[in-house]
């Protein structure tokens, strides 16, 4: 599966990168992510098996290049699913937002509607929170699912989350110079040979991308339904490969 992302400001360090960015680490492995370049025709993209647009608010709409790329657009798009994300400001960019539903609505785009999402922006740089991040994940999933990924491999993408938000919070818990082999899930307690960690208890000032991975452990289990005697065996798999 081939997820084409456009985005409304293609700089290095734009906001809708950033998103992008977040995003695409959580679409996971089974679906490769392109970033559109203003250098290439669209065409040279082949048929992707869907877009996904992000964009900031640009005098109190989208940015007008975007909305003449995608007017361009209409048989490229023909028959492809299509989402769209806006960040910035208070509202996260709804007037954008606005402005590229009515164009895809006008063109009878495939769009996911179920999936568009709008992140507000605190600061410059776009730094979710627990909440934002699992907000970005339920619309990557549900667009993936839209693009044709059947729930099973919906379910792999959380599982090998779930695995690896555990392992980076032992390897961040665990003493120096100790490797767990023996370990017990008991959400959310990591009981090992070497101590029992608690995965919401990360210290006073955990790096920003271990901080509260416990909230998305507890979100996806609980949504997929993963339970501890499955995600045991794949841990220990990770700690004897990767520790």
């Amino acid at each position: 599966m081939d997820i084409l992302f456009i985005l409304g400001d293609n700089s290095p360090r734009s906001i809708e990168r950033q998103l992008a960015k977040v995003a695409g680490e959580l679409i996971g492995k089974d679906a490769r992510v392109t970033y559109y370049s203003p250098e290439k025709r669209l065409s040279a993209y082949g048929r992707p098996s869907g877009v996904w647009i992000f964009t900031h608010e640009e005098d109190g709409g989208c940015p007008e290049e975007l909305l003449r790329l995608i007017g361009s657009a209409r048989r490229f798009l023909d028959d492809v699913p299509v989402t769209y994300s806006g960040i910035g400001g208070k509202d996260g960019a709804m007037n954008a937002l606005t402005e590229i539903g009515e164009l895809l609505e006008k063109m009878h785009a495939r769009v996911d509607s179920d999936a568009v999402a709008s992140i507000p922006l605190r600061g410059s740089r776009f730094d979710p929170d627990s909440d934002e991040r699992m907000e970005i994940f339920w619309q990557a999933d549900e667009f993936v699912k839209y693009c044709g990924m059947d729930d099973s491999e919906s379910r792999k993408i959380a599982f090998r989350r779930v695995v690896k938000n555990y392992f980076d919070i032992l390897k961040y818990l665990v003493p120096e110079g100790e490797k767990p082999t023996d370990i017990e899930i008991a959400y959310p307690y990591l009981r090992t040979d070497v101590g029992t960690f608690n995965c919401e208890e990360l210290g006073d000032d955990p790096p920003d991308d271990l901080d509260e991975l416990h909230y998305e452990i507890e979100s996806l289990t609980e949504e997929y339904e993963l339970e501890e005697e499955e995600l045991l065996p794949a841990l220990l798999e990770s700690v004897a490969k990767e520790w």
